[in-house]
């Protein structure tokens, strides 16, 4: 009788949860999305939820296994202003990490960060 671990308290190497493959994948992502968007305050909300929900299906795609996701997307009207984001997390540094990137075009901005935490 074979046993199988199920039971990891580390990811392997090649599951580990990768910035630079994750921020490549949201860079992807939001460009075809966005490029040739306009801001209009009535559609943000929905804009923003399929942001969201492309960057996750995307990302579980790439074979993370284990790690649950959490996507969080901001999307503002491009004046010119400055804009500030901070968030903090508990998690632990071994396994768990996070990619982040913004996209801007003449009308909007769209900052993305995608938060990987491993499930043990």
């Amino acid at each position: 009788m074979e046993s199988s671990d199920t039971y990891l308290i580390r990811p392997n190497y090649q599951h580990k949860f990768k910035p630079a493959v994750v921020k490549e994948c949201i860079r992807e992502t939001v460009k075809a999305l966005l490029t040739e968007v306009d801001y209009d305050p009535d559609e943000v909300s929905e804009l923003t939820s399929k942001v969201a929900d492309s960057v996750k299906n995307k990302v579980k795609k790439l074979g993370f296994d284990r790690y649950k996701f959490i996507v969080q997307v901001t999307i503002g009207e491009q004046r010119g202003q400055g804009v500030k984001m901070s968030s903090r997390c508990l998690w632990d540094a071994d396994t768990d990490n996070y990619a982040e990137d913004v996209f801007m075009n003449d009308s909007l901005f769209c900052a993305v960060a995608v938060f990987g935490s491993y499930f043990y």
